[in-house]
Parts: C-alpha cells; sequence; structure tokens
C-alpha cells in the first residue's frame, strides 16, 4: 500500500514559461502540481497568485510535508502558481541592475494585471478547461479582485481573497510605514530584502513570545533560501538577501490610505475571503468591509484562530486548507 509521501513524491511538478502579451521582454515563470488521476475532485484549474514579498515559493516551500500545492494536488485540485514580473524565477527588469532611484517603482497592479492573464490563457490552452478558480494573497488579493472586478468577461468560476487587502484608513503596518514615500521623491524600482527582516516582521505578526507555537522551526529559512537563490546572478551568488518590485509599496500606500485600486462592488463570482485573526496587515475592519460590498451571490467570510499574516506557512495550515479546499469543491445550488 502506498504511503503519502510516497504518493507526494509521484505527483506531476511541471514548470512553464510564459511570455507576455504585451512585453517581449517579460517572461513568467508557471509552477503546475497535477493530482492523481483518481483523485481529481475538480476538472476546474485553480491559480494562485503571490503577495508583495514572497514568490510563488510560498505556495510551495520545500520544506518537506510544507508545500500547500502538494496539499492541494493530494486533496484532487489541478494546482497553477505564477512568479509575477520581476519576482522569483520570471524575468528581472534591466533596472533591477542599477541603482533602485534611479527607475520608478516596478510592476504596479495596473502593469502585473495582464500578467495574470496571460498566465489564465496558458492554464486553459494546458487543461482544455473553460474556467479557473483564481486565489490572490495579500497584494495578490488586490491584483485578483481588481481583474475580476474590471474585466466581467475573465473566465474565472470562484475567486478566494486570501489576508485581503482593499482600503485601510484606520492603521498602516510598520513594515510599510518605515519606506519613505511622498509626492516629490521615488521609493524606486525595487528594494532589497534579507532574512532577517522579514523574520523580525513576520516575528512581530505573531503575538507570542515563542514564535515555534506558530510557525514550525525551517519553514521561514527554506522560503528565504528559495527566494534568494531565485534572484541570485553569477556575478553575485553569495548575496545575503533578495530584490522584489517596489510597485506593492506603491500600491499598498494607497491601499492603506483609504484609496481602493478597483470597485468591489463589481465583484459578482462566489467568493470567499479568509484571514488569521492576528494578521495586523489584513485587518478586520478591512476585509469586511470588502465583504459588505461584494455583489457575489454566494460569498463566504473565514477568520482563522491564532493565524498571522502568513499563516499558509504556519501550524494553521490544515485548517487554511480545508476551508480553501471545501470552498473551491462546494456543490453550490442555484
Amino acid at each position: 500500500m502506498k504511503t503519502e509521501q510516497s504518493i507526494v513524491q509521484e505527483l506531476e511538478r511541471l514548470e512553464h514559461r510564459v511570455q507576455s502579451s504585451t512585453d517581449p521582454l517579460v517572461h513568467l515563470y508557471l509552477r503546475e502540481r497535477r493530482p492523481p488521476t483518481a483523485s481529481s475532485k475538480s476538472t476546474i484549474p485553480l491559480l494562485l497568485v503571490h503577495g508583495a514579498t514572497i514568490s510563488s515559493i510560498l505556495w510551495d516551500n520545500p520544506l518537506p510535508d510544507w508545500s500547500w500545492m502538494d496539499r492541494l494536488a493530494l486533496d484532487g485540485f489541478h494546482v497553477f502558481a505564477v512568479d509575477l514580473r520581476g519576482y522569483g524565477l520570471s524575468s528581472k527588469p534591466d533596472s533591477f541592475d542599477r541603482p533602485p532611484l534611479e527607475n520608478e517603482p516596478y510592476a504596479r497592479a495596473k502593469d502585473v494585471e495582464q500578467d495574470v492573464l496571460d498566465a489564465i490563457d496558458l492554464i486553459l490552452d494546458i487543461t482544455g478547461a473553460e474556467q479557473v478558480d483564481l486565489l490572490g494573497g495579500s497584494w495578490g488579493s488586490v491584483i485578483c479582485g481588481k481583474l475580476v472586478a474590471e474585466n466581467p468577461e475573465i473566465k474565472v468560476r470562484r475567486l478566494i481573497l486570501y489576508a485581503p487587502l482593499y482600503s485601510e484608513m484606520a492603521t498602516r503596518p510598520n513594515w510599510l510605514g518605515k519606506i519613505p514615500i511622498s509626492k516629490n521623491q521615488s521609493i524606486g524600482a525595487y528594494r532589497r530584502v534579507s532574512p532577517e527582516q522579514l523574520r523580525l516582521r513576520w516575528d512581530e505578526e505573531i503575538p507570542v513570545q515563542d514564535k515555534t507555537l506558530w510557525r514550525p522551526e525551517g519553514v521561514l529559512e527554506a522560503l528565504m533560501r528559495s527566494c534568494i537563490t531565485a534572484d541570485q546572478s553569477t556575478e553575485d551568488i553569495k548575496q545575503p538577501d533578495f530584490r522584489v518590485p517596489n510597485g506593492t509599496i506603491a500600491d499598498l500606500h494607497e491601499v492603506f490610505d483609504g484609496k481602493p485600486l478597483y470597485d468591489c462592488s463589481n465583484i459578482t463570482v462566489p467568493t470567499l475571503l479568509i484571514r488569521g485573526a492576528a494578521d495586523p496587515v489584513s485587518t478586520h475592519e478591512d476585509a469586511y468591509r470588502l465583504f459588505e460590498n461584494l455583489k457575489s451571490n454566494i460569498k463566504r467570510y473565514t477568520v482563522v484562530g491564532n493565524g498571522a499574516h502568513f499563516m499558509i506557512a504556519e501550524n494553521k495550515i490544515t485548517e487554511v486548507h480545508s476551508t480553501i479546499a471545501g470552498f473551491l469543491a462546494e456543490v453550490f445550488k442555484s
């Protein structure tokens, strides 16, 4: 009898390069995980869109037993995850090779929307499906919400907004507030993120002294190694950090100034909002405001206790997974 570990080893792990339809210099990296044939639960593929700092590796942690993509595939879902332009294994712009302040913030929401559309087109071509399910996490929730709200013809069956951000005015994340921005000062094309910076931010968001009670040892380190390796070049193989676009920061300053980047009342597809109760970035007030204004006939809002912003990489992964997998597999009555 096969063990779960042996089945995980047999999962098909495929990789694709997606040519941007708007920029010949942009190529996107797309992960694919296919379920064992006998366990398929849905003929609708799922696309995962990451947030402002960690690329799609957040969904596919290389630490054994911590890949959410593996869990989804084992549960019968055909899942994909894209690295948006400038992130992870997708192409980097020339501006990343110059001092950051020489160029404007790279990869704003309006720019990366097409990245998601291009990924969807390839996924539909690969699978032969007519629709996708779409999940956006954190800043990715802004991208996916904007995409569905402003493109009524988009082939999305269900929308999941993980750690959703929309229009928050009362609070601002410490890590965002520490990055200067004004009408007369550019924040630059990109920023560098070190393991220590990410650890301090993540630790700050977990409201218990012993962080291993929420975040298992090795999870953060595995993510950081992958992020740094993906950003290495032959000229800089010992870099202690990795680069990420600053378009996200410019977008999030608007979000946390109470200026939504899209009108959520234009969203009508079945939608699930899910956030951690301890998440100081995706606040209850903001998420509930978004939830109340959705025009979806089917909409859910779930709060996961003892979960922070990165709860998909914390001990609450099982609860997050069961909530999202249940929503995707549910048969809704018309």
